[in-house]
């Protein structure tokens, strides 16, 4: 078999960088009142590919490349500061405006855990924080403190993708 000509096509494509961090509470956050949102400081990463999340001052990961990324946060609350029939948040803050949340109710106090996850377009510099928010008042409520309960993690899907 002779071959005359040969056509391949090659497209060359740029690796995406890598972009991804684990972020979590080290100890109990104790004291959050009731009915606000509370950021949660999120003061140690397990990873932080990139070098992106501020555990210092700003308790947020900053986007170094607009794409698409893929966000999970949970909040666990302390059992002996949940109160039954109260809710209890987590949420995902991106530039201070909330676009991702869950809601536990709890029946019992108990521990309770809510867990968010979105997907979001990140222009560069844009930032992302966890809150947590607890219904009723006068009352105040602990977050539970190690890398299994209260985390934030953020990975780099794709900086092609969807711009809205």
């Amino acid at each position: 078999m002779t071959v005359t000509e040969e056509s391949v096509r090659v497209t060359l494509r740029k690796p995406v960088e890598r972009v991804a961090c684990r972020a979590y509470l080290g100890a109990n956050q104790s004291n959050i009142a009731s009915a606000s949102d509370v950021k949660v400081s999120l003061a140690v990463t397990e990873y932080d590919l990139g070098e992106n999340f501020d555990t210092a001052t700003n308790y947020r990961f900053t986007a170094p490349v607009s794409g698409l990324y893929n966000i999970i946060g949970q909040v666990t609350y302390v059992d002996s500061s949940v109160q039954a029939d109260k809710s209890y948040k987590a949420m995902i803050f991106k530039n201070g405006t909330a676009i991702s949340g869950a809601s536990v109710t709890a029946s019992v106090a108990e521990y309770v855990s809510a867990v968010t996850a979105t997907e979001a377009y990140l222009e560069k510099d844009d930032y992302i924080e966890l809150f947590a928010y607890t219904s009723g008042t006068g009352d105040t409520v602990d977050i539970y403190g190690t890398s299994a309960y209260t985390y934030l993690v953020i990975r780099l899907i794709t900086k092609e993708g969807i711009k809205q």
